[in-house]
């Protein structure tokens, strides 16, 4: 009992704990800790690691967006600053709706592509989506350390 009448339950119990932890221990060790603590640690590594590996060696599709019209079934689209794919690439065009039609690449010139939707749509304008190769997975996730 403490000098003002009440019991210190908190104090009694917190060096309880601490002689059962400290049970084995020598003056000055840390406490022991349990073994799947060491055990969980070492699997969290393995997944750290085999993520890294993982990230470093797959590889994701990438496409570029060029600005496009539908006409009929025909999609226009401005080439700016890049080269063209080569004509019978699938391509996709995106409406502003955000509605996606498959299409074929069927000309490409110095400054436009044309490319043959499966099915008419309606005039629309949106993002004609060509690919433009492939990104490692890593590279995507950490930019700034590529």
């Amino acid at each position: 009992m403490a000098d003002d009448g009440e019991v210190r339950y908190e104090e009694v119990f917190r060096e309880r704990w601490r002689d059962r932890q400290s049970g084995g221990a020598r003056p000055g060790e840390l406490i022991k800790q349990p073994g799947w603590i060491d055990v969980g640690l070492v699997s969290l590594g393995v997944l750290l690691v085999s993520g890294a590996v993982a990230a470093g060696t797959m590889t994701i599709a990438r496409s570029e967006a060029l600005p496009a019209v539908v006409q009929g079934n025909s999609v226009t689209a401005v080439l700016v600053d890049t080269t063209g794919p080569t004509p019978g690439t699938a391509v996709q065009f995106r409406d502003e709706s955000g509605a996606t039609f498959d299409a074929v690449v069927v000309d490409v010139s110095a400054t436009e592509v044309t490319a043959q939707l499966e099915q008419p749509g309606p005039a629309s304008a949106g993002k004609l989506l060509v690919p433009a190769g492939r990104q490692r997975l890593i590279s995507l996730l950490l930019p700034r350390l590529w």
